[in-house]
């Protein structure tokens, strides 16, 4: 299958969860060698005395990866800002080829493979090089995560417009309760959002009442992604 992008209409929406809930189900559910790749990590956290990539360990154990940390996230940088500025504020060359060089390892290393952005489509890796360029060097499809509350429609449909405009295969759209609100605006988003999508709307992710410091509990992800999560338009492509 074409790997697929997990990207979002924003930083900070819970794309990880959701792209550690995919890799469980496609391995722990349809039986599948799953692959991960974070390609840029910037914010490193604190786990006792060490600056981790988070996020790209939680994709490793998320889905049963056997691979090399380093090849699953070949940047990392401790400040939480756009890979271009924290690459730059760092000292640290991005090169190119080299994170080529680790998706084409992964692709052809597993049946299924999940890359998670960070941000959104136009946040800017290198000098007028964003997301959305990436996604078109690698041919991807893109799955859109979208936080459910307040301004999600906005959000949603201009990430969806731009990357069909930039020629980018939408997978679909998977709308992420983060807040966990009952508002008017999280109960009629979804009907809103189906209305004007010309892409699929997967389902919605549920709130978690409780965001997990440990690694993941891989049974409990698969299990709302397959109560939860329509997976079928996935398997395309």
């Amino acid at each position: 299958m074409r790997p697929i992008f997990v990207t979002g209409t924003d930083t900070g929406i819970g794309k990880t969860v959701v792209t550690c809930g995919l890799a469980a189900f496609f391995a722990l559910r349809k039986g599948l060698d799953v692959g991960v790749m974070k390609p840029f990590e910037a914010g490193l956290t604190l786990h006792g005395k060490d600056l981790l990539p988070w996020d790209a360990i939680l994709l490793k154990e998320a889905s049963g990866s056997q691979d090399d940390l380093s090849l699953i996230n070949p940047y990392c940088f401790e400040s939480p800002l756009a890979p271009e500025t924290a690459s730059e504020l760092e000292h640290v060359r991005v090169d190119l080829q080299l994170v080529d060089r680790a998706y084409n390892q992964l692709k052809v290393g597993h049946q299924i493979l999940f890359i998670e952005g960070a941000g959104g489509v136009l946040v800017p890796i290198t000098r007028n090089f964003f997301y959305v360029d990436l996604m078109k060097r690698w041919d991807v499809r893109a799955l859109v995560v979208a936080r459910l509350g307040l301004g999600t429609i906005n959000h949603t449909l201009l990430t969806c417009a731009h990357l069909k405009r930039e020629g980018v295969t939408i997978a679909g759209v998977i709308l992420n309760d983060d807040e966990g609100k009952k508002d008017l605006a999280a109960r009629t988003n979804p009907e809103m959002l189906a209305r004007y999508l010309d892409v699929p709307l997967l389902g919605l992710f549920p709130h978690l009442e409780t965001a997990p410091r440990g690694l993941p509990d891989r049974t409990l992800l698969a299990d709302i992604v397959e109560k939860h999560v329509d997976t079928r338009p996935l398997f395309d492509g």
